[in-house]
């Protein structure tokens, strides 16, 4: 099912009248710029690794263009109240994700727009998390190091406006000593999109999010210590759904996040000794500064 809604955006993409930003002048910097702020979260029935939590974390984000280089990132500091409450507390709290992008259009400074597609994009994206295994004894503690390597696109949609379209390849590098590491395993659709729906003067809410689904991974086959099924899956879903008021220098956020196996486990099994949650909703509250 999701396989025919991805290609029905495609068809309509491919028919759509197309626009594009002008590489022919020769200035492929003509259209720069720059953001960064940093967001304090609290998040309510997060999901990460076998099952659910809740924490308040700092996020410091950024992106921009520059030249060829479309890119965007940030990195989280969970427990940064050091609250002894909090389900991440003493435990490994960072996550740092960079996604850079490179235009094939600004490269050959040539128009290379077909339908809805306004630019293409050869995309890259990595993901590094601290050393951590507390979920499985049978497991060597090691990190989280992924890298997705792939085609992307700004796609002009109805309603959305411009949104990124990624369809990459996933490598993985270490994934807490899962039986797919270092190898190349699955494919990811990667969609993300800002939509101004309201203003008031200089300020507005946006819509705001994003959605992965990562599918056709090798991991629904991964064997636990016992030679038996491991709980994983051969796919995993998030997208999350933001409403936020901005002004120029702060915003206050509200976004509910929708897993479905999230980070490949399956739900509601026994994972040594207790039980996964995995899909499932979960509710994030924002405060922001923007620089």
């Amino acid at each position: 099912m999701f396989v025919r809604s991805v290609l029905l955006v495609l068809l309509f993409v491919f028919s759509c009248t197309s626009f594009a930003v002008d590489y022919k002048e020769g200035d492929i910097h003509a259209i720069d710029f720059h953001w960064f702020q940093t967001n304090l979260y609290h998040g309510v029935d997060q999901r990460g690794g076998p099952f659910k939590f809740t924490d308040s974390y700092l996020e410091l984000e950024f992106g921009g263009r520059s030249g060829i280089v479309d890119y965007y990132g940030y990195v989280d500091f969970l427990d940064v109240l050091n609250d002894s409450n909090s389900e991440r507390h003493e435990k490994a709290n960072s996550f740092a994700k960079l996604a850079f992008r490179f235009s094939f259009d600004a490269m050959l400074k040539k128009d290379l727009a077909v339908g809805a597609v306004k630019e293409w994009y050869f995309a890259t994206e990595f993901m590094n998390s601290d050393s951590e295994n507390h979920w499985d004894p049978t497991r060597e503690n090691r990190a989280l190091r992924v890298l997705w390597l792939g085609l992307g696109t700004d796609t002009e949609l109805p309603w959305l406006g411009l949104v990124g379209l990624n369809f990459q390849t996933r490598y993985i590098i270490e994934n807490y000593g899962a039986s797919n590491e270092e190898s190349f395993d699955g494919l990811v659709f990667h969609m993300n999109w800002f939509k101004s729906v309201y203003s008031f003067g200089d300020d507005f809410i946006a819509f705001q999010g994003y959605l992965d689904y990562e599918f056709l991974s090798s991991l629904g086959d991964d064997t636990g210590i016992n030679g038996e099924n491991f709980g994983r899956t051969d796919h995993s879903f998030q997208t999350y759904l933001g409403f936020w008021y901005h002004t120029k220098r702060y915003a206050l956020g509200y976004g509910a996040k929708f897993y479905v196996n999230m980070t490949q486990f399956k739900h509601d099994i026994n994972f040594f000794g207790n039980q996964t949650d995995t899909t499932g909703v979960a509710h994030y509250f924002n405060v922001t500064y923007k620089f």
